[in-house]
């Protein structure tokens, strides 16, 4: 059996405490600060949310200190380093200018926005304040995606040829998809099977896209096919619609890669040769931070980023972020999705 490198790990003792403050109170900012409180030594200060009454709750919710209505309020505090934004990517060009135009160092939920612009505009706003900000393609941070780039890095598959993946969760409960501002399917789910053709091919050259709508024309479920300059291929399996298991796979001449579902979240990566049954090795996440718990490799990354001075992320740099966003827009144009 062949033997795969160790990943690299954001380790919490690595990660100097920041003090945070946090923008909207919904289910995604529930799952990092849960996460975030119980694996690493970050401090959260203070929740903002317009919405009545929400800012208070969540602040009950999980002991945090203080608690505003008012976004401005909360970034005009010296008593925060950086703020992390869960609010509807409609309004997240507005509210992360306020935390940046604030001196804070930012940490926005993906999608960063719906619109190719809004991102440009956020990131050239933190350089000229010089101060971090990252989307949270929190699956670039993670230990199994680590060992594949480090196995492709190595040569152990040969050349990525190939990317295929799928997200397929019925989502059709989820009313916040099929909102106009609320982040369509294409752009919400399938910024990450887009982000993983990405990270092992680059920005595609060629895009074909074809899937079905909902009544009000968002988009349930895409298939997208894409070619590369280096005629790579990749495809992927979008629904908000129905369910089936979320796998990945890259490959090339040599051999090739699987992770485990679901792929996203921190679960197992397996290196397989070119037989019909040839497994040669697999890591597996035995560190009990499943699902929306592995959040935490990223706040973990986003700290000590933030000491060492850095204006935006290695793994997932601003130029990443928005070509991503750019080819969801592409898809969801060619299948006809609304996003006005």
């Amino acid at each position: 059996m062949a033997t795969l490198p160790k990943p690299h790990l954001f380790r919490l003792e690595d990660s100097r405490p920041l003090r945070w403050g946090i923008f909207g109170a919904g289910w995604i900012a529930e799952q990092m600060i849960k996460t975030a409180q119980r694996n690493s030594r970050q401090n959260f200060v203070a929740v903002a949310s317009r919405t009545p009454g929400k800012a208070q709750e969540f602040a009950k919710a999980f002991n945090v200190p203080d608690f505003h209505t008012s976004y401005e309020e909360l970034a005009a505090r010296s008593d925060i380093d950086a703020i992390y934004i869960g609010t509807l990517p409609s309004n997240r060009l507005e509210v992360a200018l306020i935390a940046i135009n604030a001196g804070k160092h930012v940490l926005i939920e993906k999608p960063i926005t719906m619109n190719v612009s809004e991102a440009e505009q956020i990131y050239a706003a933190a350089k000229a304040k010089k101060v971090l900000a990252v989307e949270a393609m929190w699956t670039r941070f993670l230990p199994h995606m680590d060992i594949a780039r480090q196995l492709v890095a190595d040569g152990a598959i040969g050349e990525v040829e190939l990317v295929v993946s799928s997200f397929c969760q019925a989502n059709l409960g989820v009313a916040r998809l099929y909102t106009l501002g609320g982040g369509n399917p294409i752009i919400d789910m399938g910024i990450y099977p887009i982000a993983l053709s990405q990270e092992f091919l680059g920005e595609p050259s060629e895009i074909h896209g074809f899937g079905k709508l909902h009544h009000n024309e968002i988009d349930e479920e895409t298939h997208a096919f894409m070619r590369f300059k280096s005629q790579a291929r990749s495809n992927f399996v979008l629904s908000a619609r129905v369910s089936m298991p979320i796998t990945a796979a890259i490959s090339g001449l040599k051999g090739s890669i699987s992770f485990g579902p679901p792929w996203f979240s921190s679960t197992s990566v397996t290196l397989h040769g070119n037989g019909l049954n040839e497994p040669l090795a697999t890591w597996s996440d035995e560190s009990g931070l499943i699902e929306h718990l592995g959040l935490i490799h990223q706040v973990n990354a986003f700290a000590q980023y933030v000491e060492q001075g850095l204006l935006e992320a290695p793994l997932y740099t601003h130029q990443e972020s928005v070509a991503n966003i750019k080819t969801a827009l592409t898809i969801g144009s060619q299948i006809g999705t609304r996003f006005k």
